[in-house]
């Protein structure tokens, strides 16, 4: 069942039990000031205003609708979203209760739609838990049959593909080649750079966790989880106070600039491509 929190400005967003966040939610829900920056700094890179502004737009896997949302605020001509899942496209429905937008069930392997339907079409977070190389074969297919200009994929990528379990990270130029072929270009591909504040904030692969156990009683005091006093696991857990919120918003600043420093080359990447024209080939 879907709850609800209510963000600082009054905005109610929605939230789905945590077992169902990962696949069902497209951007990172705004829970800690940290979450805002990169939620924001992701939805500038998208640039859905020069993108989707008075244009026929199509989500493949729109999940609860959070994209969707976001992409309706700047006026598109015609909105759709798709997804597999039934009960995702259901929360989708109500999400977007008052948006101007349609949301359907449909196989994204097979999308219900002529050819070059639309003048946008957005994946985000797909390609990358399709581990078979022929069905990711099929939806690149797919998502160039329906567009008729414009392509942003949303992915995790590496420099060199990275498989685990459930989840692969392909390189930039896979894509690039793979789409080549569907007649479709890479004009540019930018990397949410949040190397430093996500250092900083999540403690995932943090190394210097010796610095967190010096000032564990400090921290701890300030509310703090008890994971300060171990190791990190990768897991990202909210401080549990209004003090330890108020730190992180006080940092941010500093931890931000260092966002411009320290560039990543991995991880999440927005991909924009473009059908081949008839005088502009390649």
């Amino acid at each position: 069942m879907l709850s609800f929190l209510t963000g600082a400005k009054g905005r109610m967003v929605k939230l789905l039990p945590a077992s169902e966040v990962k696949s069902a939610v497209q951007l990172p829900i705004p829970r800690t000031p940290f979450d805002v920056y990169r939620r924001e700094k992701l939805i500038k890179l998208l640039n859905l205003g020069a993108l989707a502004e008075g244009r026929s737009v199509l989500e493949i896997g729109c999940g609860i609708g959070d994209l969707l949302k976001e992409i309706s605020r700047f006026n598109p001509k015609e909105l759709y979203g798709v997804d597999t899942s039934e009960e995702m496209v259901g929360f989708a429905r109500q999400y977007l209760e008052g948006v101007k937008a349609d949301v359907m069930t449909a196989n994204i392997f097979r999308l219900p739609f002529p050819e070059k339907s639309f003048d946008l079409v957005v994946v985000m977070s797909e390609f990358q838990h399709v581990l078979e190389e022929k069905q990711v074969e099929r939806l690149m297919y797919e998502v160039c049959r329906v567009s008729r200009q414009w392509v942003v994929l949303v992915e995790d990528t590496a420099p060199q593909e990275k498989k685990e379990p459930g989840y692969v990270r392909r390189t930039i130029e896979k894509y690039k080649q793979e789409m080549k072929k569907k007649r479709f270009f890479l004009r540019q591909f930018d990397f949410l750079d949040v190397a430093a504040t996500r250092y900083v904030y999540t403690s995932r692969s943090n190394p210097w966790h010796w610095v967190r156990w010096v000032f564990s009683p400090l921290l701890y005091l300030l509310g703090f989880p008890g994971s300060v006093m171990k190791m990190p696991t990768g897991s990202e857990e909210l401080p549990a106070s209004d003090a330890a919120m108020q730190l992180q918003k006080w940092t941010l600043p500093f931890a931000t600039s260092l966002d411009g420093i320290f560039r990543t080359v991995e991880g999440t990447t927005v991909m924009r491509f473009e059908r081949e024209q008839l005088f502009r080939r390649g």
